[in-house]
């Protein structure tokens, strides 16, 4: 695997909770959304798929990509997977790794050549 990039980042689970609809709309997509909501702390699934979508952002060799284009899913056995949503990143992998407490979320990206 050859990689193209790493990124992180750190979120406050209480900044992210005190998002409006409107953005959270704007910032996600109506499957991670939904899948959130389920959860018990919506809030904190929400933080870490935005820092993961922010350590994405960093990681990209590219610019000019609004974070509802990069998507967090589940594969079948429950890991976390990105999903980007752009020609230019086409022939591109991504690893994530998530984790959130009461308090914060962080996500670790590798940005791979496929």
């Amino acid at each position: 695997m050859e990689i193209i990039n790493i990124g992180t980042d750190i979120e406050e689970v209480s900044r992210i909770a005190r998002l409006n609809q409107k953005t959270l709309r704007r910032v996600f997509t109506e499957a991670e959304l939904k899948y959130c909501a389920a959860m018990p702390y919506p809030a904190r699934h929400l933080a870490a798929r935005f820092a993961a979508k922010e350590a994405v952002f960093k990681a990209l060799p590219f610019d000019g990509l609004a974070l509802k284009k990069i998507e967090v899913i589940k594969d079948k056995s429950g890991k976390p997977q990105v999903l980007v949503d752009d020609a230019r990143a086409k022939k591109m992998g991504f690893k994530v790794s998530l984790s959130h407490s009461a308090k914060y979320a962080t996500a670790f990206v590798i940005v791979y050549k496929l």
